[in-house]
Formats: C-alpha cells, structure tokens, sequence
C-alpha cells in the first residue's frame, strides 16, 4: 500500500507546481512582462509536459521572481526546497512510485531494484504537509496577487482615477 500513497502525493504536487507555474506566469504577463522566456499558454503547454519535480521547481521559482513581490517570497521556502528535492531524488521521472519496471526496450529495469525500509509514516507526513503547503498556501497567496492585480487594473481604467 505505500507506494500508492507515495505516487498520490508525488502526484498531486507534480500538479500543484505546474498549476503554480501558470499561475505566476499569468500574473507576470498581466504585470506587462517583456523579457526573453515565453510565458504564452502554448509554450508553458510545452514547458509543462516534464514530470521532473526539480524542474517543475526551477521553474516556479523563475515565474516568482519575476513578480513583484517582496524578495523573501520571490522563491520557495527552503524547507518545502528541500522536500521537493527529496521527492525528486526518489522519483525524477514520475515512474519509480507508478510503475514496477522503468525504460524502455534494453534500458527496463525494476524501479526499486532495493528493498528500501524507510519510516512511511514520517515520509507520508513530510509530503502532506508540502502538498498542503503548495496547494492551500502558494495558491491561495497567488490567487489573492492575481485578484489584486485585477482590481489595480480596474481601477486604473475608471475615469477620474
């Protein structure tokens, strides 16, 4: 039963940090952003299709440096860095928790060639905790930039502002 857990989690935060890419991407286009990465839907479509978390984090991390936010939540938390650079230590490609055999033709083989015991528990705690994290507070922090975003704008087309 563990490693369905683990690839639920693993999952759900793979999702979170592509949804939090489009999301600060979007509210770096509304804030005028002209430089040389480019941040339209197709090309965060193509952007997107990797299951590496680390990349998927790199990436996060360029879109909020890009806003303008204080500089402390320009980047991720180093204690959420460090669990999604765990995550990705143990599963880079998306496969080792999803699958019994990784590769493909001669390269196959088993996606946990060791027995491993880790302490589960700990391991499903840590990865709730960033997945909450990701979801209900990067996205809620996000959601709220955006809404001001909008309402600034708003503001600035009525008459007499």
């Amino acid at each position: 039963m563990p490693l369905p857990i683990l690839y639920n989690y693993r999952h759900s935060i793979e999702l979170s940090l592509k949804w939090l890419i489009r999301k600060a991407a979007q509210c770096a286009l509304r804030e005028g952003y002209t430089g040389e990465e480019d941040l339209s839907p197709d090309q965060l479509d193509k952007r997107l299709r990797t299951h590496n978390i680390r990349r998927l984090a790199d990436c996060l991390n360029r879109y909020l440096a890009l806003l303008d936010l204080p500089k402390v939540e320009q980047r991720i938390d180093p204690e959420s860095w460090s669990q999604l650079n765990w995550l990705d230590s143990e599963d880079a490609t998306g496969e080792t928790y999803r699958y019994a055999v990784v590769g493909h033709g001669a390269g196959r083989a088993p996606a946990r060639p060791v027995q491993l015991n880790v302490n589960f528990y700990e391991q499903v705690n840590e990865l709730h905790k960033l997945a909450h994290l990701l979801w209900g507070g990067y996205s809620a922090y996000l959601g709220e930039y955006e809404n001001w975003q909008i309402e600034y704008m708003e503001a600035m087309d009525t008459p007499g502002y």
